[in-house]
């Protein structure tokens, strides 16, 4: 008898509680269209998707303008995160005879109408962040501020990426040095890798 008492009563509370949660979810300001917009992905995420893969890639590096370029090789992974929002890369290879990692992350700002990306490695402790666009046909130009540790201060910098056919891409790096004059620091060239 007392069980079926208990029974009784929590059933007549159900719609009780049902009442309350439905109250509750009306003071809730509902998401309008401008937010569900600027939340979502769209083509220029789509762009991205062109870096997506496994790479393997050739590293030019400039330390002197007037001296030839030190080379190496290494590989790099990338792919779209949190539902085609972000593309995450990570480069592995070798710097100088040193092992070498890096990670990079590329968004596009819906707010901002602007990609911005990030970089990290092993070779600093700092982060290098640049902001641009691309012409929508897979040419990205970033411009952004670096850590030199040469100076102790930042440098200003500028990469073109251009996604040259579905399994190839390059990047130049440029950099603008004491004198205001702007000179060639890196080039990368990457193939898909099979």
């Amino acid at each position: 008898m007392r069980r079926s008492v208990c029974t009784l009563l929590a059933l007549a509370l159900v719609p009780a509680f049902a009442a309350a949660a439905l109250a509750a979810d009306e003071k809730k300001p509902a998401m309008d269209a401008a937010a569900q917009q600027a939340m979502m992905p769209g083509e220029h995420h789509q762009h991205m998707m062109k870096l997506a893969g496994n790479f393997d890639y050739t590293i030019k590096l400039w330390m002197d303008p007037s001296a030839p370029p030190s080379e190496s090789t290494g590989k790099r992974s990338a792919e779209m995160v949190m539902g085609g929002r972000y593309l995450i890369e990570k480069y592995t290879g070798t710097f100088m005879g040193m092992p070498f990692e890096g990670m990079g992350v590329l968004a596009y700002d819906n707010l901002k109408k602007s990609y911005v990306s990030t970089w990290i490695d092993n070779m600093a402790t700092g982060v290098m962040v640049a902001t641009g666009s691309c012409d929508g046909k897979g040419t990205w130009t970033m411009a952004g501020e670096m850590p030199d540790p040469m100076t102790g201060g930042s440098a200003k910098t500028r990469s073109v990426t251009k996604v040259v056919d579905d399994n190839h891409f390059t990047m130049e790096m440029y950099t603008t040095g004491p004198d205001g004059k702007e000179m060639k620091m890196m080039e990368i060239s990457a193939a898909r890798a099979k």
